[in-house]
């Protein structure tokens, strides 16, 4: 019998010892559902992409096992196959902000078993692309500026702990100006960072598009100007969604948005989408509605969670 399920994992997703065990817990849950698979396992960046691609072609269910990195190149592999395959995820790394758009939670075991349900249903996607021909489709946040920068250190050096790549970033960033272009907007002014939202949060949970929803045809946009100490602030309010309105945070809905420098001579911001990053500015963004079917639980329950936790839904922004 051919496996219906091919799941791709990266070794290394939130350290080698863990993935290990990880992906040996995902097995047995997966056992356990008695559903059928395959493995595959990722050897270099972007090889998630190429083996999502063949095996979306083929006619698999697509699942990416692992961070935000694995999430994002699986999703990216089987929607620009043009199969119409189904994907899904099983998060496994440190930040799990992709799965979470869609109502995913951090739970292996609870992955599997959405797996099992077989629910899909559609979800609006992003898609940039930089001047200089970059092209990726993504779940979560696309955004330059500061942010853009921390995802680059985070990916260059081993360290794991991302608050303290923030801080180290934080020291040697200055603000440049920007121009913000959208539908029915323009922003040009000093900014550390702009994050273009289809889903909300970034960084494991922290909500800087907090009202994004994946069900609307509109990114949620949020340009930053709070001065850099500030900033580290306000961190512990984006983890509780609660960081707007904020006086030094401009808010705007838009399908499209196009970001560049506002003076020729600056050193142009590095852009990312959901922890990748694609390269310097200018990039142009575009939300597709209803881009994508995942496979994904019948309610949010990212969004239950967080109001367990918190009180309130994190798109809720007036409590």
């Amino acid at each position: 019998m051919e496996a219906d399920l091919a799941i791709i994992y990266n070794p290394i997703a939130g350290g080698s010892k863990q993935a290990i065990q990880d992906i040996e817990y995902a097995k047995k849950c997966l056992d356990d559902l008695k559903l059928s698979y395959k493995l595959f396992e990722t050897e270099y960046a972007g090889h998630a992409i190429e083996l999502a691609s063949q095996l979306a072609k083929e006619g698999h269910k697509v699942i990416g096992a692992g961070g935000d990195g694995t999430c994002n190149e699986v999703m990216h592999g089987v929607i620009s196959s043009n199969s119409g395959a189904l994907c899904g995820f099983i998060p496994m790394g440190s930040g799990n902000d992709i799965p979470a758009v869609i109502g995913i939670t951090p739970d292996i075991k609870r992955a599997c078993e959405i797996i099992a349900e077989g629910y899909s249903s559609k979800s609006d996607i992003g898609f940039a692309k930089t001047d200089q021909g970059v092209e990726r489709y993504f779940l979560g946040i696309g955004s330059q500026g500061f942010d853009a920068e921390v995802a680059k250190r985070a990916n260059e050096n081993q360290e794991k702990n991302y608050n303290s790549i923030v801080i180290k970033t934080l020291f040697k960033w200055k603000s440049k100006k920007i121009r913000v272009v959208m539908d029915n907007d323009i922003f040009e002014g000093m900014a550390n960072l702009t994050a273009v939202g289809n889903g909300g949060a970034y960084g494991g949970g922290m909500y800087v598009c907090q009202k994004a929803s994946v069900e609307d045809g509109l990114f949620d946009i949020s340009v930053v100007d709070i001065g850099k100490f500030k900033l580290l602030f306000q961190f512990k309010r984006m983890y509780s969604a609660s960081l707007l309105p904020h006086p030094d945070v401009f808010e705007y809905q838009s399908k499209n948005v196009r970001i560049e420098m506002a003076k020729s001579e600056d050193d142009p911001y590095l852009c990312q989408v959901d922890g990748e990053v694609l390269g310097p500015l200018p990039v142009t963004y575009e939300t597709i509605k209803d881009g994508y079917e995942f496979i994904r639980p019948k309610t949010n329950e990212v969004a239950e969670a967080f109001k367990e936790k918190y009180g309130h839904y994190f798109y809720e922004c007036d409590h």
